[in-house]
């Protein structure tokens, strides 16, 4: 007697091939997925595999990238969380986790289409300035993740590949000759006197947003519009609270941030008389524009940027313009009209580095965390618009 029984064979094929599916699945393409935790297994693991074992083993399975995006959907489906969106580093540093801003600061997230896209607006805002006798510069403000690299959990600093997109943006626009600031060597100059970018918040701090600021008044050959910060900072003061602390459900840490508030002269106003007629159409009510005249001598100089300049940048650019406007870069499908419409001398597009991509009818919509591509309506709500940017 057959030791199967030959309508069996194919039930025994079928079972063996199934078990052999996660050995398969260790060298056979896969999904993208996220970074892996944990990189090599404990030493001695065979002495208590269960827990020096095990964790390596949930990270290297076969078809990881497709079991994990099969779990996401599954998550949506349901209307159930999809996990933590703030990341714990060294010495109690928080990092957001939203927009793949983790990845693509370690070059695991490389879109090269939507680097060409935010290059080629660049080139088109800088010949539209210089058509009419303007300046302009771009100016990307790195991520936490790229500014504050040594504080990222050991596992990821191991992961860390090049190029990322902030180098391919670098070097296309050095390449095409379009001015642009990279902030990442300004920044790390910068760290050795102090904090640049807040503990507990996705932002940079004060010293960061002049240091930004400055730069960009260099780029566009105006350099005495550059601020110092003996005569823009004040005395170093605690900043409770932060937006990483909130999203991630914590209370308040020691050491506590701290913040550098603005001298008078160049902290933000209030009392400046708006310019009719620049901002049309309906304004994205969590990013709203500002078209002011400052009542003194000075460029007029246009903004789009996020919520690194918003409110950094306001008291910096009353004191050093005439006339200034600051709009959200809305993922590139901003008001291109506002330029024409308020003429400026400087024009400055500073999008964040992980909402430099463009979306909508400029680029591929951002997919975040898994979640379907969203293009934002006009003068409606950003993508993720209640996360920090």
């Amino acid at each position: 007697m057959p030791l199967l029984m030959a309508f069996r064979r194919w039930w025994a094929i079928l079972f063996v091939a199934i078990l052999a599916l996660p050995t398969v699945g260790l060298v056979a393409p896969d999904l993208p997925a996220p970074m892996r935790t944990v990189l090599a297994p404990e030493q001695h693991w065979w002495q208590d595999a269960a827990k020096r074992l095990d964790p390596y083993i949930n990270n290297v399975f076969g078809f990881r990238g497709a079991v994990l995006a099969a779990h996401r959907s599954y998550l949506r489906f349901i209307d159930e969380t999809q996990g933590e969106r703030v990341l714990q580093g060294t010495h109690g540093v928080l990092f957001i986790r939203d927009n793949d801003a983790l990845e693509q600061s370690l070059g695991q997230v490389v879109r090269p289409h939507r680097v060409a896209g935010f290059v080629g607006l660049a080139k088109e805002l800088d010949a539209d300035m210089k058509a009419h006798g303007g300046r302009f510069v771009a100016l990307i403000p790195p991520n936490a993740h790229t500014a504050d690299f040594e504080e990222l959990p050991a596992y990821a600093r191991g992961q860390k590949k090049t190029p990322t997109e902030y180098d391919l943006v670098a070097a296309r626009m050095k390449a095409d000759n379009i001015p642009f600031v990279d902030l990442r060597p300004l920044i790390a100059e910068a760290k050795k006197d102090g904090r640049v970018y807040f503990r507990y918040d996705t932002h940079w701090n004060e010293r960061g947003a002049l240091l930004a600021f400055n730069a960009a008044m260099e780029a566009v050959g105006r350099p005495d519009l550059a601020v110092s910060p003996q005569e823009a900072l004040g005395t170093a003061e605690v900043k409770p609270g932060g937006d990483l602390l909130r999203l991630g459900g914590l209370d308040q840490r020691e050491p506590p941030d701290i913040r550098y508030p603005w001298k008078p002269a160049f902290a933000p106003r209030d009392d400046l008389a708006p310019l009719p007629g620049i901002i049309v159409g309906k304004e994205n009510p969590l990013f709203v524009s500002r078209a002011v005249t400052t009542g003194h001598d000075g460029p007029r100089i246009m903004v789009i940027g996020d919520s690194f300049t918003n409110g950094f940048w306001h008291g910096l650019l009353a004191a050093r313009s005439s006339a200034y406007v600051w709009t959200h870069h809305q993922l590139c499908n901003f008001d291109q009209g506002m330029i024409d419409r308020f003429k400026p001398d400087i024009l400055i597009y500073a999008p964040t580095e992980r909402f430099f991509p463009c979306a909508g009818k400029r680029g591929v919509a951002a997919t975040v965390s898994g979640a379907p591509p969203k293009t934002p309506a006009p003068g409606g709500p950003l993508p993720d618009a209640t996360a920090p940017h």
